[in-house]
């Protein structure tokens, strides 16, 4: 019978003086009366004795009952900042503290992060503070606040969890809902540029937002040869038969090499800057693929070539081993003249931002928001004022002639650009075919907050990892091939374990050896010593 949880049994870890490597200071660990399981809280010191002391002052308060009642407060401190009045549009309060605005911070951010991180990064990391900041703003117009609220009214912990429950619930989102995982990752972002305009003054505390817990943190699993199989056939199916071969070879190409999707169509030939294979001279070696710096953890790296991937470029003649490996050809379609929605011309869309905000303007092209923010950043046209400032309805003859304008446009640009698909696009197609070869990986769960996913191209990659593992790959050698720091990351997020078929079958091999082992010790153990003596003298004499 597992024993019952001690409460007020507390750890501080590291039990030791802090070293450079400990980037979190010290935490305590210990069992949580409110989540009924053990958790870590962070003491926000690197002092051992002030450490030590939040952990006899934690202690006295899961014990005296004051934990329970402040919902999960480790200090008195903490108790005292967390109700503290604070000047916070979401409790309606007039007092301002600082006279910074939300967008004049985004702005000292987004500049600030411009020089220290990946164009990738940058653009998620922006992508999820704005999605903030119109949810902000959406409760704001709701429940008819003042306009123009500064910095330290948008990042209460009242603001903050208003915006977890926002994001759990899917608003500014595809669906209708999010995994827990999206919604720590989000909120995490926010929160680096809350620890930000802490830095600079602009706000006067940090609120302790307690992270969502979260069971499983694989979005999917790893597919298997039979659901690969499946994907190959339906493919003409997505894409049409012209293009069918071009994307069967997309997908073979990330089955046997465990590529990420932005990986394979960074795929070169004969491009050093890309990643790119080396073919030794020497018949002794073997080929590997050279990854820039580009890559997702920033380190340029030689990885093997999996026999798999070597057989699929073996054949491609040398003649054509020039420009990109990969090349998918757009999918076959009909465009329906019929269309209700339409697109403004830039000029147009140039106009109404001056004096329309994007939900007027998607209701009139009968679009989504999100269709229209693209579209402003795809003409790269900013609106000078703070963010959803505009207000009004589009009226319909100016709709008519938006429309007519818009469809005199596309007329004369009908044919289609022959331009390399992104690999945004081409991972939305990969999903599109898992969809129709109904192969699911995760079955949908409003509770723990997924929903239903179908096979995409990470669990093409997450197959090939599940299959290396099984086929006896070590640790080491799959922590190399996936570019992982550690191989945790790899058994945790690509489902990297033996199978049980696989580790029932090292199991009897193991014990099999064993057991004819033992089974010649008994045989050799059945003669006597005397007898023993007899049998050398007569291979002896023969």
């Amino acid at each position: 019978m597992p024993r019952n949880p001690e409460i007020g049994n507390i750890q501080i870890y590291p039990n030791r003086p802090l070293k450079e490597k400990d980037k979190n200071g010290y935490v305590l660990k210990f069992y949580c009366p409110l989540h009924q399981k053990r958790i870590r809280k962070n003491c926000g010191t690197r002092d051992r004795r002030e450490a030590r002391r939040i952990m006899r002052e934690c202690r006295e308060r899961l014990l005296n009952g004051r934990y329970i009642e402040s919902g999960g407060v480790i200090t008195e401190e903490l108790e005292i900042q967390t109700r503290a009045p604070t000047p916070s549009v979401m409790q309606g309060s007039a007092e301002q503290v600082s006279d910074m605005r939300w967008q004049d911070c985004f702005e000292h951010y987004y500049e600030h992060c411009k020089t220290r991180m990946r164009s990738k990064s940058l653009e998620t990391a922006m992508g999820r503070i704005q999605i903030a900041s119109r949810i902000f703003e959406n409760y704001r117009k709701k429940q008819k606040l003042p306009e123009n609220a500064n910095i330290e009214e948008y990042t209460t912990l009242t603001a903050l969890e208003y915006l977890q429950d926002r994001l759990l619930a899917g608003e500014e989102g595809v669906y209708d809902y999010r995994a827990l995982t999206t919604v720590n990752t989000m909120v995490g972002s926010v929160m680096a540029f809350v620890r930000y305009c802490h830095r600079h003054g602009w706000i006067s505390q940090i609120p302790p937002v307690t992270k969502l817990s979260v069971d499983e943190v694989m979005k999917g699993r790893p597919i298997t040869g039979d659901e690969f199989e499946q994907m190959l056939e339906v493919t003409p199916e997505v894409v049409g038969k012209n293009s069918a071969e071009s994307w069967r070879y997309v997908l073979q190409i990330i089955w046997e090499s465990a590529f990420r999707i932005g990986d394979v169509m960074n795929f070169s030939w004969d491009d050093e800057r890309k990643i790119h294979p080396v073919w030794p001279q020497r018949k002794d070696l073997h080929p590997t693929l050279i990854i820039p710096s580009s890559q997702k953890n920033g380190k340029t790296q030689e990885i093997p070539m999996l026999p798999g991937l070597q057989k699929i470029l073996d054949q491609i003649p040398q003649s054509e081993r020039h420009g990109w490996v990969v090349n998918p050809q757009s999918m076959e379609y009909q465009i329906k003249a019929d269309s209700k929605w339409f697109r403004p011309t830039n000029t147009d869309l140039q106009e109404l931002a001056k004096e329309y905000n994007n939900s007027a303007i998607a209701r009139a092209c009968r679009v989504s928001e999100t269709t229209v923010r693209k579209w402003l950043s795809r003409a790269k046209i900013k609106r000078m004022d703070e963010f959803n400032r505009h207000q009004g309805e589009i009226d319909s003859k100016s709709i008519a002639k938006l429309r007519k304008r818009a469809e005199i446009q596309s007329s004369r640009q009908a044919q289609r650009k022959e331009q390399r698909l992104t690999a945004k696009r081409v991972s939305r197609i990969i999903s599109m075919i898992g969809e129709q070869a109904r192969i699911v990986v995760q079955q949908p769960d409003e509770e723990a907050g997924r929903r239903l996913k179908y096979a995409s191209a990470h669990d093409l990659r997450r197959g090939c990892a599940h299959r290396l593992i099984n086929a006896g790959v070590s640790a080491e050698t799959l922590k190399i091939i996936l570019r992982h720091k550690d191989f945790a990351t790899t058994e945790k997020f690509y489902g990297a374990t033996k199978a049980a078929q696989a580790a029932a079958g090292e199991v009897h091999e193991k014990l099999a050896g064993d057991s004819s082992k033992q089974d010649s010790e008994d045989g050799i153990s059945q003669f006597s010593a005397e007898e023993l003596k007899k049998l050398r003298s007569l291979l002896n004499s023969i």
